[in-house]
């Protein structure tokens, strides 16, 4: 028999379970239910990421919560770094999924108000945490399971190819034939003027190999969840309300390896490429800041933030 504290418990899960909570993602499913009602949960300096690690369990879940769409600022690549450290700091835990509040969007990328006539003192500092954030995430002991329910477009895209695996919902669902409601996943900066820092495009080569990611880096290409799947950018498909769930399946996969045979394994992959941007930090900040400033560059940005508004 349930004590009193276990039936006030069971009575709040019922009553939350009625109701659309914060993050509209409070559901009686293995992923997200019960168990996570009794699950530590804690919020990032800055507000906009939360961690939870549900008791006697070995998976964290790390929710990006900056709406509308997750944008990565200073302060959100600061806090999801934050988030990372704080989740590896309980041993017990050995597998993350990375999701997001919105189902909507994992991240729609880099905040471009961080980049349109940007504050020239902010500007290093952001980028900065933007790698820091990069480093964080590749390199983390954990394994990083990303559940992408909806788009994942350049920055975004980014995050899903610093996980060690990669699950998108499929365009079979509520979007049906509607292009506009599948997600889609790349690195489309060309498309606003700008290009990926070296290190970022080459993960993409590394992750789809060297003519697609050539091409798809200089089209500023978005990839459907189907044509990502059939090149690599992401490793499995399901249906849209089944992508969290599907990612504490792997996640638990992960974490039946031995965790130092797994992260040794890990950075026998990523070590030399994590190594090189940590060599190079202030010279490639000192590029990106270069050519951010420069003006053809930033009437481009300008351009592109126009065409949003009137969308």
């Amino acid at each position: 028999p349930f004590d009193q504290i276990n039936c006030l418990k069971l009575k709040m899960y019922i009553q939350a379970s009625r109701l659309t909570s914060r993050y509209g993602r409070l559901k009686t499913t293995k992923g997200i239910g019960f168990v996570r009602s009794l699950s530590t949960t804690t919020q990032s300096p800055n507000g906009l990421v939360e961690t939870k690690i549900e008791d006697g369990k070995n998976v964290a879940t790390l929710i990006l919560n900056r709406p509308p769409v997750n944008s990565l600022s200073l302060e959100m690549c600061s806090d999801i770094s934050s988030a990372i450290k704080q989740i590896e700091a309980n041993k017990k835990v050995q597998a993350v999924v990375l999701t997001s509040s919105n189902p909507a969007i994992l991240s729609a990328g880099l905040d471009l108000t961080e980049l349109y006539n940007p504050d020239k003192e902010r500007l290093p500092k952001f980028w900065e945490s933007f790698q820091q954030l990069f480093l964080d995430l590749y390199g983390s002991r954990l394994a990083v399971i990303g559940a992408i329910e909806g788009h994942a477009p350049a920055a975004g895209c980014m995050l899903a190819m610093a996980c060690d695996y990669r699950i998108m919902a499929s365009s079979d669902g509520d979007g049906g034939g509607d292009k506009n409601k599948r997600g889609t996943i790349g690195l489309n900066e060309a498309q606003f003027g700008i290009a990926a820092p070296p290190w970022l495009g080459q993960l993409m080569i590394r992750t789809i190999g060297f003519r697609k990611g050539e091409e798809a880096l200089t089209l500023g290409t978005l990839f459907s969840p189907e044509d990502a799947l059939s090149i690599g950018l992401v490793d499995k498909l399901v249906e849209g309300d089944a992508v969290v769930d599907a990612s504490y399946e792997v996640a638990r996969t992960f974490t039946k390896i031995p965790p130092q045979a797994r992260f040794a394994s890990k950075m026998l992959a990523r070590k030399e490429f994590l190594d090189d941007l940590v060599e190079n930090r202030d010279t490639d900040t000192a590029h990106f800041c270069n050519f951010i400033l420069n003006d053809t560059v930033q009437l481009g940005l300008g351009a592109y933030l126009e065409k949003l508004k009137r969308k």
